[in-house]
C-alpha cells in the first residue's frame, strides 16, 4: 500500500513538472517563430530577440489554438516581422482562425509589408479573439478590407498599438470589424487610407468598444475619414481624439448608415468632408453624443439625414439643440500663449527604409523626445495632422511620407487639445454619461470636463 502511494505521488510530480510553463527563445533555440510555436504548450512564452524576421516560418504565423504568448524581447521598434507580401506572393503577419481567446497573446512586434488580396496584410482574426498589445502595424495592404487588422466573428483585445500607413482598397484602412465586439484601447490609428469607407476603422454589424484612442490623419475616398459604421453597428467611443481626418464624400470624422454609435468624452476637431465635417448620419441611425467637443471641422455642422441625433452637454461649433449644449471657443492649449509653433527651416526628408519623415526648425529648442506621441499640424494652409515618433532639439520625426503636405517656410503647430484654464468646457459636462477616465487615464470628477481631457 505504501509503495502504491509513493508511486502515485511520483507520477503526480512528473505530471506537474511537465505542465510547468517554459520560455522558448527565437532564434537562439528555434530558427523561426513558427517552429517555436509548434513546440510550445499552453502557458508557454515564445520570446523573440531583436532583429528583422522574414521568410517561411516568420510570416503567416499561426497559433494553432494554443494559449501561449509570443512576445518580443525589447519591444516593437527593434523586433520586426517583414512579411514581404506582394500581389504575386501574398503574406501577412499573424493568422488566427482556431478559436484562440485572450490567453493567446501577441506582444511587442512591428508587422510590416503584409499584403492579402482579400483581408488584412497584418493580423487576421476569424472566430478567434486573441490579445494584441504593444504592436506597430504599418505599410500593410489589402484589396478588400482591414489592411492592418481584420476581425470577423471575432472580438480581440487590441491595446497600446500604433496602426499606421496601411491601405485597404475597400473598407477599414487600419481595422475592419465584421460581426465583432472587439476592444480597441489606448491605440493610435494614423495615416491609414481606404478606397471606400472607414479611413481608419470600418464597422459592419459590429459593436466594438473604442477607448482612449487617437484617430488622426486618415483618408477615405468615400465616407468616414476616421470611422464608418454600417449594417446596424453600435460602436462605443469614449475619451478619444478624432482629428485631421478626410472623407471625400461624407463624415470627415464619423459616418453612420443604419448604425447608432455612442460617443462620449471625445474631442472631434479639424476633420473635413463634403458633407458633415465632424459627423454624418444617414437613414436608420440614432447616434448618442455627450460630453464631447465638435469644433473647427469643415463643414462645421453635423449632417443628419435621418432622425435627430441625441446630443447633450457638448460644445458644438454652430450650435445644436439639446440640454447643456454650448457654442463657444473651447480654448485648446494649441490656440493659446503656451502653444508650441514655428516655421520649418528646411524641406522634409523622407527615409523609405524607416518610413519616417524628418522636418527641421533650427530656431527651435525642443526637449529631446518631449513631443513623442503628440500630433502636429504640418502647415497653416490646411489641417493635415501627423504623428510624432521622435524629436531632437531642432528636428521632428513623423511616421509616413509627409512630403506632399509641407515645405520649407511653412508654419507648423503642435496639436494639443488639452484645455486652457478658463475654458468654457471645464466642469461643463454631465457625470451621468461621462467615461470614468480621460484619454490619459485621469479620473473624471463629479463635474467632468467636456472633451477627451479632464
Amino acid at each position: 500500500m505504501k509503495n502504491t502511494i509513493l508511486i502515485s505521488l511520483a507520477a503526480l510530480f512528473i505530471i506537474a513538472g511537465s505542465a510547468v510553463a517554459k520560455d522558448l527563445f527565437v532564434p537562439r533555440e528555434y530558427k523561426t517563430i513558427q517552429a517555436a510555436i509548434d513546440d510550445a504548450n499552453d502557458g508557454d512564452t515564445v520570446v523573440v530577440a531583436d532583429g528583422t524576421y522574414t521568410g517561411q516560418g516568420n510570416r503567416d504565423i499561426e497559433f494553432k489554438g494554443k494559449a501561449i504568448s509570443v512576445m518580443s524581447e525589447t519591444g516593437p521598434e527593434k523586433c520586426i516581422i517583414d512579411c514581404q507580401g506582394s500581389e504575386s506572393e501574398p503574406h501577412r503577419g499573424f493568422y488566427f482562425y482556431s478559436s484562440e481567446d485572450s490567453n493567446s497573446v501577441v506582444d511587442g512586434f512591428t508587422i510590416t509589408n503584409g499584403f492579402d488580396k482579400y483581408y488584412s496584410g497584418g493580423i487576421y482574426c476569424r472566430k478567434s479573439s486573441p490579445k494584441i498589445v504593444n504592436c506597430i502595424i504599418t505599410r500593410c495592404r489589402t484589396e478588400c478590407g482591414g489592411a492592418g487588422i481584420y476581425c470577423k466573428d471575432a472580438s480581440p483585445l487590441i491595446a497600446s498599438c500604433l496602426i499606421a500607413d496601411n491601405h485597404a482598397a475597400a473598407s477599414g484602412g487600419a481595422v475592419l470589424f465584421q460581426r465583432s465586439s472587439a476592444k480597441l484601447i489606448g491605440s493610435v490609428l494614423t495615416v491609414n487610407s481606404t478606397g471606400s469607407d472607414g479611413g481608419a476603422i470600418a464597422c459592419n454589424a459590429s459593436s466594438p468598444t473604442i477607448t482612449a484612442c487617437i484617430i488622426s490623419g486618415n483618408l477615405s475616398r468615400q465616407d468616414g475619414g476616421g470611422i464608418a459604421c454600417k449594417e446596424q453597428s453600435r460602436p462605443t467611443l469614449s475619451a478619444c481624439i478624432i482629428s485631421g481626418n478626410l472623407a471625400t464624400n461624407s463624415g470627415g470624422a464619423v459616418y453612420c448608415n443604419k448604425s447608432s454609435p455612442t460617443i462620449t468624452g471625445c474631442t472631434i476637431s479639424a476633420n473635413f468632408a463634403r458633407a458633415g465635417g465632424s459627423v454624418c448620419y444617414h437613414s436608420g441611425s440614432s447616434p448618442v453624443i455627450s460630453n464631447s467637443i465638435l469644433w473647427r471641422n469643415d463643414p462645421q455642422k453635423i449632417s443628419s439625414r435621418s432622425d435627430t441625433p441625441q446630443i447633450a452637454y457638448c460644445n458644438v461649433e454652430g450650435g445644436w439643440q439639446g440640454e447643456g449644449i454650448i457654442d463657444v471657443d473651447p480654448l485648446f492649449i494649441m490656440d493659446g500663449p503656451d502653444s508650441i509653433k514655428g516655421t520649418w527651416t528646411s524641406h522634409p526628408v523622407y527615409d523609405p527604409n524607416t518610413n519616417r519623415t524628418t522636418l527641421n526648425d533650427t530656431n527651435a529648442s525642443f526637449t529631446e523626445e518631449q513631443l513623442v506621441g503628440y500630433l502636429i499640424q504640418l502647415s497653416s494652409s490646411h489641417t493635415k495632422q501627423a504623428y510624432i515618433t521622435a524629436n531632437t532639439s531642432t528636428a521632428i520625426m513623423l511616421i509616413g511620407d509627409q512630403r506632399p503636405y509641407t515645405a520649407k517656410g511653412d508654419m507648423y503647430r503642435l496639436v494639443d487639445y488639452y484645455l486652457q484654464p478658463g475654458s468654457p468646457c471645464i466642469d461643463a459636462g454631465t457625470a451621468e454619461s461621462a467615461p470614468a477616465t480621460d484619454i490619459q487615464g485621469r479620473t473624471r470628477d463629479a463635474k467632468p470636463d467636456i472633451g477627451a481631457y479632464e
